[in-house]
């Protein structure tokens, strides 16, 4: 169900949407891996502790809430 004010359909079209949210995940997944990859030291593997999920919780955990608060309430499912 689309949400609609005089007639005409707000929002974004859907087609261009998930273009634009593909190529940033596939941007923001090479920029992490780039990343990674200059900073680690030379001939070490890359190892990931407990520290590290604390780090990325944090900023893992709100993105993910919004693109779900944005596709239900997208859905109208509450």
């Amino acid at each position: 169900m689309k949400c609609s004010r005089n007639g005409k359909d707000m929002g974004v079209p859907q087609s261009g949407f998930v273009i634009f949210l593909v190529f940033g995940i596939i941007c923001t997944i090479g920029g992490i891996a780039a990343g990674v990859y200059f900073l680690k030291p030379k001939d070490q593997p890359v190892r990931f502790d407990k520290w590290g999920f604390v780090v990325v919780i944090p900023i893992v955990v709100p993105i993910v809430a919004a693109l779900l608060f944005e596709i239900l309430s997208y859905y109208r499912v509450f």
